[in-house]
Formats: structure tokens, C-alpha cells, sequence
């Protein structure tokens, strides 16, 4: 009977195993153009992976002349439940701005809540970037922030973009 729960609990921790790594290995930027174009390992650990700060870039779908670039820490500890929420993000203006036959500028002025989203543990710990427009100074602003079900502290950061004078009222 005892080796009977044993070997039970030894498939149960065996598929928690399974749940985290796969959940490790797929936390990447939840968007259609995230790239990666560096990362930093910050903390080097002999048994365990090491935790790494990851640089990712997106382009806003809607806006694509403009890119985001955010900062993601990665936890090398195997059985870590969530990763740190700390981010940080600085959107730039990176192409041109489309005009239309009027000479006003295109741009979507909508808000989107959901540029871009990763993971962050396996309960309910999501980081997003959103989008919003500010039509009286003409700039688009990104924020970066962290959700989380239960109580804890709100990880934020902002990036404006300028998108300089309308060209045409």
C-alpha cells in the first residue's frame, strides 16, 4: 500500500515537473512580431539554471512604424513559481509614419490592451503592454505592467512616442 502512494506521489511531482518546464520553455512574448535581441544572465547558479534579463522587441500591430522594446526576467530555478514582475520598456518611433491622400497623418487611435502578453507563473501572473493615445499632444504611450488574481504589488513602467505636429488639421 505504501509503495502504491509513493509511486502516486512520485507521478504527481513528475507531472508538476512536466507542467513547469513547459510553461518555462513557452514563456516567450505572446505577440506576432516579438523578437529577441539580447539577453544578460544576472545570477549564475551551479545546480539550477541561471536568472536571465531578456530584451524582447515588438512592433505595435496597428501602428507598425513603431517598435517596443521591454526587459523580461527569466528564473533559472527549475521549481520557481513565477518570475519576477520588474520591466522596464522604451518605445521609438522606427519607421515612417504613413500619410493618407489629405496629408493627415494614419495612425490607430484606439487604445490596445493587449499588445503583447507573457506568462509569468503558472497561476494568474500575465505581463502586458498596452497602447494609448493622446490626441491632444499627438503621442502614442505604451505601458508595460504586470496582473495578478490575488493581492501583490502592481509592476509598471511607461514609454511616450512622439509623433511630432499632424500634417494636416
Amino acid at each position: 500500500m505504501q509503495k502504491r502512494i509513493t509511486g502516486i506521489i512520485i507521478m504527481c511531482l513528475a507531472a508538476i515537473l512536466i507542467i513547469i518546464f513547459t510553461l518555462k520553455i513557452a514563456n516567450a512574448a505572446q505577440a506576432l512580431s516579438a523578437v529577441q535581441i539580447g539577453e544578460v544572465v544576472c545570477i549564475k547558479r551551479l545546480i539550477q539554471g541561471n536568472d536571465v534579463i531578456k530584451i524582447i522587441r515588438v512592433q505595435d500591430p496597428e501602428n507598425p512604424f513603431v517598435s517596443i522594446f521591454f526587459t523580461t526576467i527569466d528564473s533559472g530555478e527549475f521549481l520557481a513559481m513565477a518570475d519576477p514582475s520588474n520591466t522596464s520598456i522604451a518605445a521609438r518611433l522606427t519607421g515612417d509614419i504613413p500619410i493618407d491622400k489629405n496629408g493627415k497623418q494614419i495612425i490607430n487611435q484606439m487604445p490596445n490592451m493587449d499588445i503583447a502578453h507573457i506568462r509569468k507563473s503558472i497561476g494568474s501572473k500575465v505581463m502586458k503592454i498596452a497602447r494609448f493615445y493622446d490626441d491632444q499632444t499627438n503621442t502614442l504611450t505604451y505601458l508595460v505592467y504586470t496582473t495578478k488574481m490575488l493581492d501583490g504589488s502592481l509592476k509598471h513602467s511607461l514609454s511616450v512616442v512622439p509623433l511630432g505636429k499632424p500634417l494636416a488639421p
